[in-house]
């Protein structure tokens, strides 16, 4: 988790940042008891009358709903405060459905969280509200915004038909065997747009200015600096006994030198297991590569600081030594 942590990307982060808050939001507004017929009244309209339609066309009311919510999340800056009254709402709702049964919201929220439409509709509007606060932040790539806001319909769409089935099914936990695979495909399609938006802002990046030895190698060598960096922070914290940090930097630091190799060798380096086909990709001509990595990360599982200093110096060395040569053959 640490190792995907420090090398996922900015709008990623952003995306599980509002989809924890979105948690906690609703969590905190359905636990507070609220005592409120003209909300009952009005849930209770609203589910009446739908209840008797065809599943297609309850599948369309929810979408429609949710899609318009989602759009309103997707304003910059705006939005976020669209995210957090649409949520705070939806718990005060259903408090006081829950309130007027005599049952605790709180209770009633948490087994809502755990159905199987939750976990495909409520990511949306974290995406939403993401997409557009990576706008605001990063103006120049607001092409990944865009980008990354495709998924919120599919994925609402998805979540409606499956939210729709719960009127017809006696179990609703049964939908999971929809939702399971609906979520991995939703995965891979979201790494997939945001492959398509870093060639975007890469030919874009290049064909705007004119492209400089420096220019051309700033990624890499953005990386290979933090390598640098975070090694010199480590020793800084062993010096001062604190082997913990020292050991963090120090991985964070050899991820940081494989991720500017990655860059180099024109391969994915988004997640732990694209830094592992980077190592065995290595090892066919550094044998013992692979080995020392592997022995670096046992030691770091283990909290062995010794035995994790000695691998992970004799792999940064020889990771080193790989980026330094692929420098100097590209600029000869």
């Amino acid at each position: 988790m640490e190792l995907k942590l420090s090398i996922m990307r900015p709008i990623s982060k952003l995306i599980l940042m509002f989809f924890v808050a979105e948690i906690i939001i609703f969590l905190i507004s359905s636990a507070i008891p609220i005592n409120s017929p003209s909300l009952v009244q009005q849930y209770n309209g609203i589910e009446s009358s739908i209840r008797n339609e065809p599943y297609i066309l309850i599948a369309l009311s929810i979408f429609s709903n949710n899609v318009r919510v989602a759009l309103l999340d997707f304003i910059p800056a705006i939005g976020i405060l669209f995210l957090a009254y649409s949520i705070v709402n939806t718990g005060m709702i259903l408090s006081a459905v829950m309130t007027a049964n005599h049952i605790p919201g709180i209770i009633a929220a948490i087994s809502l969280l755990t159905l199987p439409h939750s976990f495909v509709e409520l990511p949306s509007y974290a995406i939403a509200t993401a997409s557009g606060t990576y706008i605001l932040l990063r103006r120049n790539e607001w092409i990944r915004g865009i980008l990354t806001l495709i998924i919120v319909p599919i994925e609402l769409f998805l979540a409606a038909l499956i939210e729709a089935s719960l009127f017809f099914v006696s179990n609703p936990y049964i939908m999971w065997i929809a939702s399971a695979p609906v979520l991995a495909g939703l995965y891979f399609f979201y790494q997939y747009l945001q492959k398509v938006a870093d060639r975007h802002i890469s030919v874009n990046s290049s064909t705007s200015q004119p492209i400089s030895t420096q220019q051309f190698y700033s990624l890499d060598s953005q990386y290979f600096n933090q390598y640098r960096d975070n090694w010199a922070k480590a020793l800084l914290y062993e010096s001062q006994g604190d082997l913990s940090n020292a050991m963090n930097f120090l991985w964070v630091s050899i991820i940081n030198l494989i991720a500017a190799i990655a860059i180099k060798m024109n391969m994915p380096y988004y997640t732990k297991e694209d830094l592992d086909r980077v190592i065995q990709t290595l090892s066919y001509q550094y044998p013992q590569l692979n080995l020392l990595y592997q022995q670096a990360f046992s030691h770091k599982i283990q909290n062995d600081y010794q035995n994790f200093k000695v691998s992970i110096t004799q792999l940064a060395a020889i990771l080193q030594n790989i980026y330094q040569t692929s420098i100097s053959r590209r600029i000869g």
